[in-house]
């Protein structure tokens, strides 16, 4: 199997078990008085820890190496903080204010913005496909925030907010992991990084007085957000990063909106309008209007 397939598996796989974990993280939020504080720290350093004992004893040089060296150490926080767990509060905040598949389409804006950035990056102007997938963008967030009314906002300012943040968190996470998983490998900079930023989010937060009181299904739902939703996606996703680069791996994690979106109508019965899919629709296409460039 070549590399580029193995990394586009990866991302697939990342992006769908994230979708599957957007709707798990619904259905916790509808039925469970859950704080997306502590979610976002519980699942972040347990997640550490399993992916820590999991690797640590065939890739211990690099565990060790990452924590020796300063500059990977600097980059390793950077990453912890403004990567990862920027990412997973920003995201857990969006589902609580709005659903599953909101969150998760709003999300999609990450290619947008990546396409963007690397135009600033690399000073060249828009092209013609970006530029009309903005006003693409811009028409479904439009869309999807007011259902076609301006007077009426149906998606509330907080929803629309850490949608929109969480796009962010999506664009940011693989710029940061890029480098040193490619020096280190993916393990490793996941479960340190999780372990690193759940701890310090803990501290922050003091989680202890945030715990929630939780049945059976309750605590499988938490199971499997960070046994699936965590472990599986990021180090897959991470992976297909390292393999194919974050532009690709970036379109191929729009998959998960599709995902979430389809299970949170089908298995929560979110409802959702006309108007919202058509926006959903304008949001997605900018993806495709993006991958159709050649210079990827």
């Amino acid at each position: 199997m070549s590399t580029s397939y193995r990394g586009i598996l990866c991302c697939m796989a990342g992006a769908m078990t994230w979708g599957i974990n957007g709707v798990v993280s619904q259905f916790l939020f509808m039925h469970y008085p859950v704080d997306p504080s502590w979610l976002t720290a519980i699942r972040m350093v347990t997640a550490g820890l399993i992916l820590f004992i999991i690797f640590f004893p065939k890739k211990h040089a690099q565990f060790k190496g990452i924590l020796c060296d300063p500059i990977s150490l600097r980059h390793l926080l950077i990453f912890s903080i403004f990567g990862l767990l920027f990412c997973q509060y920003a995201y857990l905040t969006a589902i609580q204010n709005s659903n599953s598949g909101t969150a998760t389409v709003l999300q999609t804006l990450s290619v947008v913005f990546m396409s963007l950035y690397l135009a600033i990056r690399f000073h060249r102007k828009p092209s013609l496909r970006e530029i009309i997938s903005v006003i693409l963008a811009v028409i479904g967030v439009y869309l999807v925030a007011t259902n076609g009314n301006y007077a009426t906002m149906v998606l509330s300012p907080s929803g629309l907010k850490w949608g929109l943040l969480s796009a962010l968190g999506a664009l940011v996470y693989p710029l940061l992991s890029q480098g040193i998983a490619s020096q280190w490998g993916a393990p490793p900079v996941n479960s340190l990084g999780m372990i690193i930023g759940g701890t310090i989010f803990s501290l922050l937060t003091q989680i202890w007085t945030l715990t929630p009181t939780l049945d059976i299904y309750g605590w499988l739902a938490i199971a499997f957000i960070i046994i699936i939703g965590t472990v599986v996606s990021f180090s897959a996703f991470i992976q297909g990063i390292r393999l194919i680069g974050p532009m690709k791996a970036t379109l191929i994690g729009t998959l998960e909106p599709v995902v979430a979106s389809t299970l949170s109508a089908i298995c929560l019965k979110t409802p959702f309008t006309l108007v919202e899919i058509i926006g959903f629709i304008c949001i997605i296409t900018t993806v495709f209007l993006i991958i159709a460039k050649k210079e990827m």
